[in-house]
C-alpha cells in the first residue's frame, strides 16, 4: 500500500483520524499530534516529525498552512468579539479595545516565501513524493475573540499559494471552497470544525487523490 503524510494546522487534526479510518486497508495513513500551525513552524519541524514518526517512504503529501499565517494578534483585550453588536470585526471596524495587530502573523510576501521553502524541504525528505496543498479553509469573521482573521485575506493568500506551488508541480485541493460549499453549518466554533465537518473534508480529501488517480 501507498504511505500518505498529513500536514497541517487544526484544521488537519480534525480529519487527520478520519482520513486514516476511511482509507484502512488502502493506504496507510501518518501524522503528527503537533499542530503545525503557521508556516515557518512546519518548516522547522518536518525533520523532526519525519524521526518521531519513523516514517517509511512516503508516497504522497497532504498539506495545508494559512491560518495561522493569515492571523491578526491582539495586543489587549481578548474579549472582543464584535459578536454581541451583529458587526463583523474588519481592519477598518475594530473596536478600539481589541487593539489587533495592522500585519498578519506571516506578511503575504513571506508566506510566499515560506511555501517555497516548504516545498524543497518536503522534496528533500519525501522525495519520491507526490505533494497535495490544500487551500485554507473559512472562518466566521464575527465570531473573532483573541485574533482575528479576515476570509479576503485568506483568499489573497490561498490565492498566493497558487502561484508558488502549481508551477513546482504541487497539485492544489481547493479544500478552502469546499469548506465554505458544504461545511458551514459545522462550525464547531469560528475557525474550527465538528465531527461532522471534519468528516466531510475527511471525504473529500479521499474524493480528490481518488480524482487524481493518487490512491
Amino acid at each position: 500500500m501507498k504511505n500518505l503524510l498529513l500536514l497541517g494546522d487544526s484544521i488537519r487534526l480534525g480529519y487527520d483520524s478520519f482520513v486514516q479510518e476511511k482509507l484502512a486497508g488502502r493506504m496507510n495513513v501518518y501524522f503528527s499530534g503537533d499542530n503545525g500551525r503557521f508556516a515557518q513552524y512546519t518548516l522547522r519541524a518536518l525533520s523532526d516529525w519525519k524521526e518521531t514518526l519513523s516514517l517509511p517512504e512516503i508516497d504522497v503529501v497532504h498539506w495545508n498552512n494559512g491560518l495561522w499565517d493569515v492571523l491578526h494578534l491582539s495586543a489587549k483585550s481578548s474579549r472582543c468579539d464584535g459578536e454581541a453588536s451583529g458587526e463583523t470585526i474588519s481592519q477598518g471596524n475594530v473596536p478600539q479595545e481589541c487593539g489587533f495587530d495592522k500585519d498578519p502573523l506571516t506578511p503575504p510576501e513571506m508566506y510566499r516565501y515560506m511555501l517555497g521553502r516548504i516545498l524543497t524541504r518536503i522534496n528533500q525528505l519525501f522525495p519520491k513524493a507526490a505533494v497535495i496543498f490544500a487551500t485554507t479553509t473559512p472562518v466566521i469573521e464575527e465570531q473573532a475573540i483573541w485574533g482575528y482573521r479576515s476570509n479576503m485575506e485568506i483568499a489573497a493568500y490561498n490565492q498566493v499559494a497558487r502561484e508558488v506551488l502549481i508551477p513546482r508541480g504541487v497539485k492544489i485541493n481547493e479544500l478552502g471552497d469546499f469548506a465554505a460549499w458544504k461545511c458551514s453549518a459545522f462550525h464547531r466554533d469560528w475557525v474550527h470544525y465538528n465531527d461532522e465537518g471534519s468528516n466531510l473534508l475527511a471525504d473529500e480529501i479521499i474524493g480528490f487523490m481518488e480524482k487524481e488517480k493518487i490512491l
